[in-house]
């Protein structure tokens, strides 16, 4: 009896223990670097929701990722994330503003 007690009890923790939150944005916090590949980024993070592109008068063409994600900070909060580039190496990145998350209304927190 106490062995099953002692397994039900540590399978518990386990499971209490890797439940996590995001609380923190992984673009700002990972590894992505300014002068990353295009193809590297998208290793790291998979296929972006969307993309932009344009060639300037220089003939540099500017590409623009955009992620997604969301982050629990008393709520939930989406966050979106803009990846810009030049000839397919990464520039900046951009956080846009986040939106509450909620069933009833969302609301933009400036």
């Amino acid at each position: 009896m106490n062995k099953i007690l002692f397994s039900l009890l540590f399978a518990l923790t386990v499971f209490t223990c890797s439940c996590t939150v995001q609380k923190q944005s992984k673009f700002t916090t990972d590894r992505v670097k300014p002068g990353m590949t295009k193809e590297a980024v998208i290793a790291l993070y998979g296929k972006p929701y969307k993309e932009s592109t344009f060639t300037d008068s220089n003939q540099v063409v500017h590409e623009n990722l955009y992620y997604k994600e969301h982050i629990w900070m008393r709520n939930w909060y989406e966050i979106n994330n803009i990846l810009h580039f030049e000839n397919a190496i990464l520039k900046s990145l951009e956080q846009g503003d986040e939106h509450l998350v909620d069933k009833e209304r969302e609301v933009v927190v400036k």
